[in-house]
């Protein structure tokens, strides 16, 4: 650990500060101390085959890894655990040498007590599941096509490695959500290789209902397997279906989310063929015909951690079901904030038009004063339904509604704005005959007195 006031390295258990003199607060215990180095704090998450930690690092102070713990105790037989082993330190090794913006980093792999270990970069998030568990499915359709662009350039990225890696068990569970908007995968499956059976790679592996249906039976796993679990994972959070009750025979997309563009249905449908031969060939393909339909927007450069927002020719997706481009409470604020502002400049020309002309008769000045009563009620509550619409959960599900929701609250200001103009450009004569009687008589006295 390091002393919090001069920031020097202190042995564990020693109270004081050896360098400044500092009393050092009792950090707890960690879990356990790996390789002389990595202190386990706290369980993360717990597989069939192990356990995921949030470390510590006693060479880099500041450093925060999770570490992937793996056992071989299900393995009965001497040469699979022998074979597992060396089949977990080649997958490691190949994981080491990847990287990608939605790719955690992989660091170190050791063996210790008869346990494999993965050190990776710790990612900050929620998974996709506990994000759509937290808000409800389905999501917008621009959010959701933002995360297929991320997950289409990894898994391109990862087909075009040598040999190509499959990733074989994509879902919401294995999909983390940075607070940047990063998507990252975070679990590769090495589990599968602590499984007897390696020989071929037509083992039973993968969860029921997003994997490949060759996965479980006679047929090779190839990209094409992933194209299928990428569909899967698109449809439920389009859709809110759940795979896992009708295992390869996904409802049509457009008759669960009629809101919906045809072509992305269609999209989807190819992509969860249960015939591998009937999908897109790669997951290029499939990206493809998700930007044909408008919808999908491509990022610029890989680095970019937050898709750009779907263009508002868009129709995105609400989530109460609804096929709508805005919200009935954000077109009233907008078209009645245009509409008042509209009529208080013209009342607020009306009026200056009268006092330049020094119009004898006023007829224009109290026309323009007519017409400025209305948007004085109009005004204020087209910025006051705005202001709800902006508050509005199904408005804050569609970029035309948040944006039709901000104008009418900036036109409603704006009225009010144009009412104190129309009294500083009336008439001085006009204000005095609407004063109250006494007040008249008043001032007229005070001007005899003066």
């Amino acid at each position: 650990m390091n002393c919090p006031t001069c920031n020097a390295s202190v042995a564990p258990g020693v109270a004081f500060c050896p360098e400044c003199g500092t009393r050092l607060p009792l950090a707890p215990a960690g879990l356990r101390l790996l390789q002389g180095r990595y202190e386990l704090i706290r369980k993360l998450g717990q597989g069939g085959m192990g356990s995921v930690y949030l470390a510590s690092d006693r060479r880099l102070s500041t450093a925060r890894w999770a570490v992937k713990e793996l056992s071989d105790a299900q393995i009965t037989s001497p040469l699979e655990r022998q074979q597992a082993a060396e089949a977990f330190k080649h997958e490691a090794e190949l994981l080491a040498r990847l990287a990608h913006p939605n790719l955690p980093r992989v660091t170190d792999h050791f063996t210790e007590d008869g346990k494999s270990y993965l050190v990776m970069e710790f990612v900050p998030g929620e998974t996709l599941g506990a994000y759509a568990q937290r808000l409800g499915l389905p999501r917008p359709l621009a959010e959701v096509l933002g995360w297929a662009d991320q997950l289409c350039e990894v898994l391109e990225y990862l087909h075009r490695q040598t040999p190509p890696v499959i990733f074989r068990d994509l879902k919401p569970a294995n999909v983390m959500l940075t607070p940047a908007g990063t998507l990252k995968l975070v679990d590769f499956g090495i589990a599968r290789l602590f499984k007897p059976g390696k020989d071929r790679d037509t083992q039973a592996y993968g969860t029921m209902g997003y994997s490949a249906p060759e996965q479980y039976g006679r047929g090779q796993t190839d990209a094409r397997s992933d194209v299928f679990s990428l569909g899967v994972l698109l449809h439920q959070l389009l859709t809110g279906h759940d795979p896992t009750t009708t295992p390869f025979r996904l409802p049509p997309a457009d008759a669960l989310n009629p809101a919906l563009p045809a072509n992305i249905a269609a999209a989807l449908a190819r992509a969860t063929a249960p015939d591998p031969d009937q999908r897109f060939a790669s997951v290029a393909e499939l990206r493809q015909a998700l930007r044909s339909s408008g919808n999908l927007v491509a990022r610029e450069s890989v680095q970019l951690a937050v898709p750009r927002p779907a263009p508002l020719e868009a129709t995105p997706f609400q989530p109460s079901g609804g096929p709508a481009k805005t919200t009935g409470i954000a077109l009233t604020a907008f078209w009645m904030g245009v509409v008042s502002v509209a009529w208080m400049v013209v009342a607020v020309a009306l009026v200056a038009a009268g006092a330049i002309t020094g119009d004898a008769e006023e007829i224009l000045s109290g026309l323009g004063a007519l017409l400025a009563l209305p948007p004085l009620i109009s005004g204020p509550a087209a910025a006051i339904l705005g202001v709800v619409a902006l508050f509005s959960q199904a408005t804050g599900a569609t970029t035309r509604g948040r944006r039709d929701a901000a104008i009418g609250v900036a036109t409603g200001l704006a009225t009010l704005l144009l009412c104190c103009a129309l009294l500083a450009v009336f008439p001085e004569s006009e204000l005095e005959d609407a004063r109250p009687a006494p007040v008249a008589r008043l001032l007229t006295m005070e001007d005899h007195d003066g």
